[in-house]
Formats: C-alpha cells, structure tokens, sequence
C-alpha cells in the first residue's frame, strides 16, 4: 500500500488542505475524507482513477470537496464512484443534490453504510468512534498490511488494542480536556494498549502544530517502543 497525505489540518487552516488521505494498491485508489482543499491534491489522472471515498464523518472538513470530485468525474466521463460513509451518508448526498438540483441525473455514484466491505484488493471495516455526530474509523488490509484510519474522534481504548502497521490519527488539541477530539492528555492515557508500529498524528489545529515537537516528546515518554511522526500535506510512505 501507498499513503498519501492530501490534507492533513483543520477548519481554521489556510495553509494546508483539510483531512483527506489517498490509499493505493496494486490496481485500486481509495480516499479516506475529502475536505476543503484535497481536490486540488489530485491531478487530473487522479480524479477519474479513484475508486472509492470512505468518509469518518459528514463534517465540511471531511467531506466538503466531494461534490466537486464528482462534478468533475462527470464533466470527463468518469466512472461510477463508491462511497461509504457512517449511518446517514446516503441523507448527506441527498441533501447536497436538493440544493443543487441541477446535479441529480448527472453525477453517477452509489453510497453504502455498511460496517464492512470489499473494494478491490482492499478489505475494510468500520469501527464507532466517539464525535460531535456519527462517526467511525476505517481498518484497511491490503496483501496482510493493516493501516487504520481514526477520524475526528477522542481516543479508544478499544480502536487502540488493534494491531497494526500503521495508525493515523487525529491529535487535535495539545492539551486540556475534550469528548469529541483528541488532546496529549487523553491520547497518552490509551496509548498503554496501542499495537501500532507506527503512529502519523494529524488533523492538527495551529496551536497543537506550534507545540508538535513536545507532543512528539511527551508521546515517547510513555511509549518509546513506537515510532511517531507528524503528518504533512502531500507526504507519502509505503506499508
């Protein structure tokens, strides 16, 4: 598998694109997220080579460029595009398609919400994770590799007990307490049970990215078994 950050900060970031992660295999494209500013990421190849989107959750810096990802797939004949998304996706594209009507019989995709499936080579399920509305995490296997996809979420114990290469998660904040997102504090209580070999934070808001060297630190302090990095735009790594 192929990695590759499209967008890794926030609602509130004009220097980066918002959460959107491009996963290659051997013969298939998928995009975890595509919010504000990811399909710039995407050349024109990329556009009607992916094959599907799995989005976390229905918030705009997750999902706000799908609408023109498939507009575009349209305006050049792509394919039908998958997408897979929590309970209430299928409301989301129907809302989207009242508000611009003019859209309805001309973009072709179909959504599911189901909590595991198979796209290509790539096998998947879904996790609940704990947000401001429905949300989950994507466990991606590809050739007996394993990369896991966290969303908007507080940490879980129960998300971090699953061994993996390689998890990706959101270290929104550097401190203080929160149910919906991640902090150093509550990241460093569940990291005891964590079997990742490899841990990328992002989805950083400006105040956690200033202070991204200690939280690094204070991560290695209560586990210095795993490797963990910072997540940029457009960075890539093989699993």
């Amino acid at each position: 598998m192929k990695v590759t950050f499209l967008g890794t900060g926030t609602c509130v970031d004009t220097t980066k694109a918002q959460s959107s992660i491009l996963i290659e295999g051997e013969t298939t494209k998928i995009l975890v997220d595509i919010g504000v500013g990811a399909f710039m990421r995407l050349n024109d190849k990329l556009i009607n080579e992916i094959d599907a989107v799995l989005l976390t959750h229905n918030h705009l810096d997750h999902n706000g460029d799908l609408l023109a990802l498939l507009k575009a797939r349209w305006l050049s004949n792509g394919k039908e595009l998958l997408i897979f998304g929590p309970n209430g996706t299928k409301a989301f594209l129907e809302s989207l398609l009242e508000a611009y009507a003019y859209l309805r019989r001309k973009l072709k995709f179909k959504v599911f919400e189901d909590p595991e499936f198979e796209i290509g080579e790539f096998k998947v399920r879904t996790i609940p994770t704990r947000h401001s509305i429905i949300s989950q995490a994507y466990i991606i296997e590809c050739n007996g590799r394993r990369v896991i996809v966290s969303g908007d979420t507080s940490p879980l114990k129960e998300l971090m007990e699953i061994g993996c290469d390689v998890l990706i998660h959101e270290m929104s904040l550097p401190s203080g307490k929160s149910n919906d997102h991640t902090t150093l504090e509550n990241f460093a209580d569940v990291l005891p049970f964590c079997k990742a070999e490899i841990v990328y934070l992002t989805h950083m808001y400006p105040h956690a990215y200033e202070v991204k060297d200690k939280i690094i630190e204070q991560l290695k302090s209560v586990r210095k078994d795993i490797e963990f990095r910072i997540a940029e735009d457009l960075m890539s790594f093989e699993v």
